[in-house]
């Protein structure tokens, strides 16, 4: 289903397996993972070795998902 609406804050993120589109922000709280799992295809989309948390949120599935 097509994502209807304004794209939330922050800028845009494809995931490289898939191609979910997600929209990404960061938060300056620690969290328990260093990676990124894509709710779609399971696969990590990203890593990060920073005190600088990404927060992805799922926009739009792919088509053939």
């Amino acid at each position: 289903m097509p994502h209807v609406g304004p794209v939330l804050e922050g800028r845009t993120y494809f995931c490289p397996h898939c191609g979910a589109l997600y929209s990404l922000t960061h938060s300056l709280s620690a969290s328990d993972s260093n990676s990124a799992t894509c709710v779609v295809c399971l696969e990590i989309m990203d890593k990060w070795n920073t005190t600088k948390t990404p927060i992805f949120r799922l926009i739009q599935r792919p088509e053939d998902a």
